[in-house]
């Protein structure tokens, strides 16, 4: 079925990966979103989970949170070639699960993914993909904006969860002035700030 105009295509999940049992999401989800965009690009969007691509039947549909990523990242020049859009668990929850295992558990996708293709930024959108990427879960992101940090030799940005600027408009003046440093960043304007650690 053809994607709706502008909507940013579906990277597969890898094959080995395609019935995954390694936590509970796997007794509930319908399939498993791997990523968006392109997966060689310079720079990772980390979301907390894929939320919905399709409609009840099935037709593909640009949600809300897809709606507020795109435009801010179109704002600032940057689309599907530069930027590749997973997810902390990779299956919509649709019903309660346990979180703490499940995220845990998941993230170790990401941490083999950035250890092949290594982009120059990684961005995390809202709090639980900044508290799954540091391992921290008293993480906010409004205490880390604004900069540009090295976590395990990798670069670092943090911003709202584009559902969240959709739900609290008066975010987005600084979900904007994030994605201008992310853009300056990649485009070799800005230098980042000094580095950290972080383990799982």
């Amino acid at each position: 079925m053809p994607l709706p105009p502008g909507m940013w295509p579906e990277d597969p999940t890898p094959y080995e990966l395609i019935n995954c049992q390694k936590c509970s999401l796997a007794l509930q989800r319908s399939r498993i979103v791997w990523g968006e965009g392109n997966p060689n690009a310079g720079i990772f969007i980390l979301l907390d989970n894929p939320g919905a691509r399709e409609d009840k039947s099935g037709v593909p549909f640009i949600c809300g949170t897809r709606q507020t990523l795109y435009s801010a990242a179109a704002s600032v020049c940057l689309g599907k070639n530069d930027l590749y859009v997973t997810y902390v668990v990779r299956c919509r929850p649709v019903k309660k699960y346990d979180k703490e295992q499940a995220r845990s558990t998941c993230i170790n996708h990401l941490q083999d993914q950035l250890n092949t293709k290594i982009p120059k930024l990684v961005v995390c959108l809202g709090n639980v993909a900044a508290q799954s990427y540091l391992a921290n879960s008293e993480t906010e992101v409004k205490d880390l904006r604004g900069s540009i940090s090295f976590y395990n030799g990798i670069a670092a940005a943090f911003s709202y969860h584009p559902l969240a600027v959709r739900r609290r408009p008066i975010l987005n003046r600084l979900f904007l002035e994030d994605w201008n440093l992310i853009a300056s960043y990649y485009r070799n304007e800005i230098l980042p700030s000094i580095g950290a650690s972080f383990s799982h």
